[in-house]
C-alpha cells in the first residue's frame, strides 16, 4: 500500500491533546484582544464560520464588525485594508491560509487571526507566524497543521467551533454541522474525520440527531411530488422536471401525495412507505447512473431545535439557503439566520432562495442545450454571461448527474466576471474517485494561474480561479498538460 493510501485508515475522529492545546492557545490570544474586523467567505461554510465567531465575540463582549467576500485576492484586500484602518485586529475565517503572503504585504500594524481549513503553503504550516521586519504577528489555526485533511475531515466552520468551544461556547454546534454539509464534507455518504467529534457534541447537547436515510433535497420541507420533481442533485430519470410524472410515480407505488391534512412530506411517510420509495428510485438510478444509486442513501442530519417540516430542520436544506444568500450577493441574510432570525430576514432569504433555484435551473438548461467540450483530462464549458459567475461552480458540479458524465474526468466551468469585463471566473469540480487517484483541483488551479498571471486555489474536490479572458486557452492547455 502506498503511503498516501494509509490516510484512509488513520483518519482521526477526535482531536488529540496536543491539537486541543494549540487551539486553546489560539483562543486565549483571541480572547485577550478586542476591536475586530471579521472577514469570511460567501459560501455556506464561510457564513457558518462568520456566524460562529460572531456569536463567540458577542458572548465575550467584544467590539467587532463583519465583512463577507466572494474571494480574498489582490483586489478585495484593498477593501479590507480600508475597513481595517479603524480596527486593531482582523480575523479571517474560511479563508486566509492560502493568502498569507498577501496578508503579510498589506498589514503591518494589526493582530491577524486566521481560522481556515484550506491548504496553506508549506512554510505556513504552523500556529504562530511572526514577521519582525513588518511588526506583524499572525495567529493561525488550520487542520493541515495537525495532520488533518481540511478538504474532507473538517470544515472552516468546524475549526471555528473548536475555537469557540475552548472558550466555553458550544451553542453554535448545529451551525458547524450545517457548514460542514454545505462544504460537501459528507460527499462520501457521511461526515468523517473530526467532524464526528462535532457531531458527537451536537448529539450530547440535544441539538442534532443523525441516521441513514434518503439524501434528496426537501426530505423535510417539500411535499413529496415537489421533492421528486425538483431533484437536481442527482437528477431522477423520467421524473425530475415534471410534477405530474412525480405524482404518477408515487401513485404507482401506492403512496398518496396528499391526505386529509394536505400535502405529505417525505418525513411524514411510514417506514414501509419510505423503503418502497427508496427502492423504486434506486432501480431508476441503476439504469441511468450507478453513482447516483450509490449516493441516494447516506447520513442525514436533523437540527432538533428547528421546527419540523421547515427548510432549516435539515442540515443540507439549511446549507442551501445559506448558499443562495451568498451566491445572490446577500450574505448578511445568511449570517442573521445562523444567529437566530426567523422573521423578517428569514422570509427575505426564502425569496432569495427562489431566485437562486431559478438561476440554477436556467444554468442546467443551458448546459443541456449547449453541451460541454472535452479534453484529455476534463470537460469544460464557457457560459460567458449566460450563467452567473456565482453559480457556475454549482452547475459544474451538478453536470455529473444532469448530463450523466464519465466520472474519470473533472469539470471546469467558466463565466464572465461581472465586476471586470477583462476577467473570467473559473470553477472546478471533481468527484471522490478522482481525488483518490490523486487529483487535487486546488493545486491545479494554483499551478495554472502561476502561468497566466491569475489567482486561484481551493480544495482537492472543489476549487476556483480568476484569470484574464486572454489567458483562458493557455490556462486550459496548462491544466490538460499537468501531471496528476
Amino acid at each position: 500500500m502506498k503511503d498516501k493510501d494509509k490516510k484512509s485508515i488513520t483518519i482521526k475522529e477526535k482531536l488529540d491533546a496536543d491539537t486541543r492545546k494549540q487551539i486553546k492557545n489560539f483562543a486565549e490570544n483571541l480572547n485577550n484582544s478586542d476591536d475586530f474586523l471579521l472577514v469570511s467567505h460567501h459560501d455556506a461554510d464561510g457564513m457558518a464560520s462568520c456566524a460562529i465567531i460572531s456569536d463567540l465575540l458577542n458572548f465575550l463582549g467584544k467590539n467587532y464588525e463583519f465583512k463577507i467576500l466572494r474571494q480574498l485576492d489582490s483586489t478585495t484586500i484593498e477593501t479590507i485594508k480600508t475597513i481595517a484602518t479603524k480596527r486593531a485586529c482582523v480575523i479571517f475565517t474560511d479563508m486566509g491560509s492560502g493568502q498569507i503572503e498577501l496578508i503579510k504585504k498589506n498589514f503591518s500594524d494589526k493582530k491577524i487571526f486566521i481560522i481556515d481549513h484550506h491548504l496553506p503553503a508549506i512554510e505556513y504550516l504552523k500556529t504562530e507566524i511572526e514577521f519582525e521586519a513588518e511588526n506583524l504577528k499572525i495567529y493561525h489555526v488550520n487542520p493541515h497543521i495537525f495532520g488533518i485533511d481540511g478538504a474532507f475531515e473538517i470544515s472552516g466552520s468546524g475549526m471555528c467551533y473548536f475555537v469557540a468551544r475552548e472558550l466555553e461556547r458550544k451553542e453554535m454546534v448545529g451551525i458547524a454541522i450545517v457548514g460542514a454539509v454545505g462544504d460537501m464534507q459528507d460527499s462520501s455518504g457521511k461526515l468523517i474525520g473530526v467532524n464526528r467529534e462535532i457531531l458527537s457534541d451536537g448529539v450530547e447537547e440535544g441539538v442534532i440527531k443523525f441516521k441513514k436515510d434518503i439524501r434528496l433535497f426537501g426530505r423535510e420541507s417539500r411535499p413529496l411530488p415537489y421533492m421528486l420533481a425538483y431533484a437536481t442533485d442527482p437528477f431522477i430519470p423520467d421524473i425530475t422536471g415534471s410534477e405530474n410524472a412525480a405524482k404518477d410515480f408515487l401513485l404507482s407505488l401506492g403512496i398518496k401525495p396528499r391526505n386529509d391534512d394536505g400535502w405529505v412530506n417525505y418525513v411524514d411517510l411510514k417506514f414501509e412507505e419510505r423503503q418502497k420509495l427508496i427502492s423504486a428510485i434506486y432501480i431508476k438510478f441503476l439504469n441511468f447512473s450507478p453513482y447516483a444509486a450509490k449516493s441516494l442513501i447516506g447520513e442525514v442530519y436533523t437540527l432538533l431545535k428547528e421546527k419540523k417540516r421547515t427548510i432549516l430542520r435539515d442540515a443540507k436544506e439549511f446549507a442551501t439557503i445559506l448558499n443562495s444568500c451568498g451566491r445572490q450577493k446577500m450574505p448578511e441574510l445568511g449570517i442573521y439566520i445562523c444567529l437566530g432570525d426567523r422573521d423578517e430576514k428569514f422570509n427575505e432569504a426564502l425569496r432569495v432562495l427562489e431566485r437562486h433555484r431559478l438561476m440554477i435551473r436556467r444554468g442546467i438548461e443551458y448546459l443541456k442545450t449547449n453541451g460541454l467540450k472535452e479534453r484529455n483530462k476534463f470537460y469544460y464549458f464557457d457560459a460567458k454571461s449566460a450563467i452567473d459567475e456565482n453559480v457556475v461552480g454549482i452547475i459544474a458540479g451538478m453536470s455529473y448527474s444532469s448530463l450523466n458524465l464519465n466520472r474519470d474526468k473533472f469539470i471546469i466551468g467558466l463565466a464572465d466576471d461581472s465586476e471586470d469585463a477583462t476577467m473570467k471566473k473559473v470553477s472546478a469540480r471533481a468527484n471522490l474517485d478522482l481525488v483518490k487517484k490523486g487529483v487535487n483541483l486546488g493545486n491545479l488551479m494554483r499551478k495554472g494561474c502561476a502561468e497566466v498571471g491569475g489567482e486561484g486555489g481551493g480544495h482537492s474536490v472543489a476549487a476556483g480561479a480568476r484569470i484574464t479572458k486572454k489567458g483562458v486557452e493557455k490556462f486550459l492547455e496548462i491544466l490538460d498538460g499537468l501531471e496528476i
